[in-house]
């Protein structure tokens, strides 16, 4: 009778997880059977109907499994929470309106690649959806690039990194911050805030662990959970040194970076790069896309310079069945810039949603192999030309503020929770209650200024545009005929333009309006989000919400 309860169990789950449209790509039979019946506004009455109630009946049967299937070892009462020794951090304690006497720009870079060297070894998943995708060996790179930015205040150094990956959880990041935290301890350095980008690139090797033996974790993880073990399971040793390899190679490029500091000038530039980007859901204009905020260091010294660049596209120029490692564009670009200006280069991913390459490739006379990376090389080499040749007139006043709010988000979607559960990702879960238990993701946002005049908005999940920019950048389109109240965050700090970054922290998923939020997003309408990849319908308004009180509290 177990068994028998425990097979049924195991194939709900599976269906769950699977029909949750995780790997939006098994749907394509289904999108052609619902576009065959919905108009051409992206789904009638009828069609949001189905797909509404689909939804409530997938939640509930999620919710339900969450209540039975045993939770991990280390998953902890909301009581017990503890933000220092989770590794949180708050940043400065005092909002300054000017530099002082003392103040200087001070800059440290590293850059490290986080490729094994036994990457060819046939072990190691590409991280891109549910599916095994073992790598085949490396097109390019991927790395972790990192700067310390101090004001020279006092007040403490800004950690501002990103690793070229589709995701990294904040118990990752915060397992690196907590290295950094005691080696500048160690060192009397004095830190405020460290702050890891994922770039989303969809090419590098797996960081969280989405991609990694779906279905032996669903059984495995189970019986372990039900043991008490905390352990690795048999056979996902290889996925488990590689976290920690990463792990290891950040924390030795924050130290790096720390020991490169060197004194200089700070310079912005606000670049439009509208001609190479598209908002796949045909629902941005190009002359509506985001700008690239892009900041230039440049050493007294004589040194390379250091561009840091948030820039609103996805790295998905490679197809979905390639098995090399890589960086997409983002390689691309940091090589352009070496070769050409001598600089070093820093990828942070802007307000992603679905905005992606737009530009045309001639593969005429190239190999199979160059012609796999052609996107990639080509859109790289076009994002360098405009960082490297942008007019960087802002000289930024050396002066920085920043603040973290720490966040307790409760999943709307149990799918999220689900995924915790099995240890398809690691994210942190707490509980408040005994034997009805309400379970919430510690997570975080950030607000980082530079010179009074410049802002980044530190995000833990994949923007959409018209969250941050406000949804008139889309034409106020909607799915359930509610209108999305919040006005454009880039300038709701008075005289500071804001930019958005995406991924920062942690990856949750999707973010959206709430208005535009519909189950299986994707199979619906290309002008339609997904759900099933998000924490749930009100995760932008909450966000929002979240950073309106973090300005408030400067």
């Amino acid at each position: 009778m177990k068994k028998k309860f425990l097979k049924i169990i195991s194939v709900i789950l599976c269906f769950t997880l699977l029909i949750s449209g995780v790997s939006v790509g098994s749907y394509a039979a289904l999108e052609q059977s619902v576009t065959a019946a919905q108009d051409e506004s992206a789904g009638d009455g009828f069609m949001k109907g189905l797909y509404n109630t689909l939804n409530v009946i997938v939640e509930g049967l999620a919710k339900s499994i969450c209540a039975i299937y045993v939770n991990p070892k280390d998953w902890e009462s909301i009581d017990d929470y503890n933000s220092d020794e989770i590794g949180f951090m708050a940043g400065r304690d005092t909002y300054k309106t000017s530099a002082g006497e003392n103040n200087v720009w001070k800059l440290g870079y590293s850059k490290k690649s986080i490729v094994p060297d036994d990457v060819n070894n046939g072990k190691y998943n590409i991280g891109r959806d549910l599916l095994n995708k073992f790598a085949e060996g490396v097109y390019d790179d991927q790395c972790i690039r990192v700067a310390v930015i101090d004001d020279n205040s006092g007040d403490g150094a800004v950690v501002l990194g990103a690793i070229d990956s589709l995701g990294v959880t904040s118990t990752d990041i915060r397992t690196i911050r907590k290295a950094v935290i005691s080696y500048c301890e160690s060192q009397s350095i004095k830190v405020a805030s460290i702050n890891i980008s994922a770039t989303h690139a969809h090419s590098a090797l797996d960081t969280q662990g989405v991609s990694t033996e779906f279905f032996r974790k669903l059984f495995g993880t189970f019986w372990c959970n039900l043991i008490g073990f905390n352990g690795t399971l048999a056979g996902l040793e290889t996925a488990e040194t590689f976290k920690q390899h990463f792990i290891n190679v950040s924390v030795e490029a924050i130290k790096e970076a720390f020991g490169k500091m060197e004194e200089g000038k700070f310079y912005f530039s606000s670049i439009d790069m509208s001609e190479y980007f598209k908002d796949k859901r045909g629902l941005i204009s190009k002359e509506n896309l985001p700008e690239t905020a892009s900041f230039k260091f440049v050493p007294d010294s004589g040194n390379p310079a250091t561009f840091i660049s948030d820039i609103t596209c996805h790295a998905t120029s490679f197809s979905a069945s390639n098995g090399l490692v890589g960086s997409d564009y983002i390689y691309y670009t940091d090589e352009y810039i070496k070769n050409t200006d001598g600089g070093n280069f820093i990828m942070i991913p802007g307000a992603v949603g679905q905005v992606s390459r737009d530009i045309e490739v001639d593969t005429t006379g190239m190999t199979e192999h160059e012609e796999k990376g052609a996107s990639a090389r080509t859109l790289g080499q076009l994002v360098g030309t405009k960082i490297v040749d942008a007019d960087y007139a802002t000289e930024l006043s050396p002066v920085i503020n920043v603040k973290h709010r720490e966040l307790f988000i409760v999943p709307e979607n149990s799918i999220l929770t689900l995924a915790c559960e099995i240890g398809l990702v690691n994210n942190k879960i707490f509980y408040d209650g005994f034997l009805i238990k309400e379970y919430c993701m510690a997570t975080e946002m950030g607000y980082l200024e530079f010179g009074n005049e410049i802002a980044l908005a530190l995000f833990p999940g994949e923007l959409y545009p018209e969250v941050f920019w406000d949804d008139e950048i889309t034409g106020g389109a909607n799915w359930d005929g509610t209108e999305w109240p919040y006005d454009s965050l880039s300038t709701s700090v008075d005289n500071v333009t804001t930019y958005p970054v995406s991924l920062t922290n942690d990856a949750i998923g999707y973010v959206l309006t709430d208005n535009n939020f519909a189950f299986m997003g994707h199979i619906i309408g290309d002008g339609i989000a997904d759900e099933t990849l998000s924490v749930g319908k009100h995760i932008g308004s909450y966000l929002v919400t979240e950073y309106l009180a973090l300005i408030d509290s400067l």
